[in-house]
Order: C-alpha cells, then sequence, then structure tokens
C-alpha cells in the first residue's frame, strides 16, 4: 500500500485547488453564484472512482479523497458527496441530496435545489430515496439548506463499499473544514498587529496555530490510510474509515474554535467569518456518525 500520493493524483489536487479560490471563496460561502451546480458538474468531480467504461476516469478512492479535502477547504456543496456515492454505486446519472434522521418526524434532506432522490443511512445501512423538495430554509452551515419531510422508504444499496465511500468523503470534507480554519487563523495571525507587531509572533498564539497544523495533520493522515485501505479491501476497512471520520470531524471542530480564539472579539462576528468552517464541522458531525462498534 503506497500512502504517497504520485505526480498524477497531485497534480489533479493542485488544479482542483486552484479553481476553487476563484470560484468557491469561503467570504461567499452563504451565497453561492447561480450556475454553480453545473460548474461543478462539468468538473468531473462525481465520477472520480467510476469505471472507465461508465464514463468515468476509473481513479482511486486516494486520489479521490484528495480531491474531496479540497472541496471541503472551500466549503463544496455536500450534494457532491451523495452525487459521487449514487453515481458510483447505484448508476444515478443526476443530482442527489444527502439527508440525515430528523428524529421521529422524516428526514432533513441537505442541499436539496435540483434533486429528486437522496442518500440516507438508517440502522447502519445505506439507501436511496425519491423525495420531492419544497421551500429550502437555512442550517447551521450558511452554505447548506435544507428541506424537512416526512418518513420515507429507502431503497437499500446492496453493496457493502457504498457506505465505506460515503464516509471516507465525509472526513475527507471535515479535513478540508480543518484545513480552512487552520489557514484562516494563521493569516489573520499575520496581519493583525498588537503592541506595534504581528499577533502571530506572541507565543500563546504560535501554540494555538501549532496545535491547529498537528490536529490537521493527524487527520489528513488517517484519511489517507484509510482511503487506500479501502482501495485495496483491507479486511479492517471499516475501523479504519471510522477512525478517520472521527478524527477529522474532531480536527474540524476544534480547529473551528481555535480560529475563532485567534480572530479575538472580531471572531464572534458574522464578519470575519472564522465561523464557517466551525459551522461546517458542526453539521458534518450528524452526518452518518460511526458506530461505537466500529471504533472499539
Amino acid at each position: 500500500m503506497d500512502l504517497h500520493p504520485g505526480p498524477d493524483a497531485e497534480a489533479l489536487r493542485a488544479a482542483t485547488a486552484e479553481w476553487l479560490v476563484s470560484r468557491l471563496p469561503l467570504d461567499r460561502a452563504s451565497n453561492r453564484p447561480a450556475g454553480l451546480w453545473d460548474e461543478l458538474e462539468a468538473m468531473g468531480w462525481t465520477a472520480l472512482t467510476l469505471s472507465e467504461d461508465k464514463g468515468g476516469p476509473g481513479l482511486d478512492h486516494a486520489t479521490e479523497a484528495l480531491v474531496f479535502a479540497e472541496l471541503g477547504r472551500h466549503l463544496a456543496p455536500l450534494a457532491l458527496i451523495s452525487t459521487a456515492v449514487a453515481r458510483r454505486w447505484t448508476g444515478l446519472d443526476r443530482r442527489a441530496a444527502l439527508a440525515i434522521p430528523d428524529g421521529a418526524a422524516g428526514w432533513r434532506v441537505l442541499d436539496p435545489e435540483g434533486a429528486d432522490r437522496a442518500i440516507a443511512v438508517a440502522d447502519q445501512a445505506l439507501g436511496l430515496f425519491a423525495f420531492t423538495s419544497g421551500e429550502a430554509r437555512p442550517t447551521i452551515d450558511l452554505s447548506t439548506r435544507q428541506v424537512r419531510i416526512g418518513d420515507a422508504s429507502l431503497d437499500p444499496i446492496e453493496a457493502p463499499a457504498a457506505l465505506l465511500h460515503l464516509r471516507v468523503l465525509l472526513a475527507a470534507y471535515a479535513v478540508g473544514a480543518a484545513d480552512a480554519a487552520r489557514d484562516m487563523a494563521v493569516e489573520y495571525a499575520k496581519l493583525r498587529e498588537q503592541f506595534g507587531q504581528p499577533i502571530g509572533a506572541f507565543q500563546a498564539i504560535k501554540h494555538i496555530c501549532a496545535d491547529m497544523a498537528v490536529q490537521s495533520a493527524v487527520a489528513r493522515s488517517q484519511l489517507y490510510y484509510a482511503a487506500c485501505a479501502l482501495q485495496e479491501g483491507d479486511a479492517d476497512v471499516g475501523f479504519y474509515i471510522a477512525a478517520a471520520q472521527m478524527l477529522a470531524v474532531r480536527a474540524a471542530i476544534a480547529n473551528g474554535r481555535a480560529n475563532i480564539q485567534v480572530h479575538g472579539g472580531i471572531g464572534m462576528t458574522d464578519e470575519a467569518r472564522a465561523h464557517l468552517p466551525l459551522k461546517r464541522a458542526h453539521l458534518l458531525e450528524h452526518i452518518a456518525p460511526p458506530a461505537l462498534r466500529a471504533l472499539l
């Protein structure tokens, strides 16, 4: 198992990052441009692991994880995850939303615009159901909207790897959110001055930023290993992916909080945008969380 991204994978990651800087800046996360989904689809990110005979490039899960971590860094739509999983394992050739349980009331369907199918996890099994979208309302994550629907009948997705695939991509998005918070904190520490020098020169701020870097690095390392294990069909892949998802979400939440702390008083305001990665992290925390038995 080679854990080092090859030159082709790194080139794809770099190209993805360059495109996202101009098209999905964080300061416009709550107001994405019209027609964005068509552009995202045209980039081919929802078909990366689709085999060549089905119209995809047939890339491995490790390369896909690299790309989706970059997408997560820019708070890309969650529907990219659900659409990629649905396309890979059910052959669905259109947008799929991502649903989470809404207690006994039914489901919260995330990113429902333009979709009539949703991926959901029930009793640690993955399924797909049809829905009719109503008026979409905000979630805690300002880049994501939702509709609430009643009970729905899930058509199970029989492939066991489908749920593992979903969790790898969720972990990749969480790693991206952790990276985004880290980068925001470091950049602000370079610019904000106090006592005649940047606050990044103070040891207390240095320690916070160093801890954020460690959190991101640990989560990213486990993500890479889990993605490679999924590709190789490792017997313990369920554990590796559960660990990756747990570490990534924890890193995203911890870094999101630390980012607000580094920003100080302005970090509590909407203007600073420091809250955006943290809110995405809290949303990811509630999407298909790993079962405790998978970690034990």
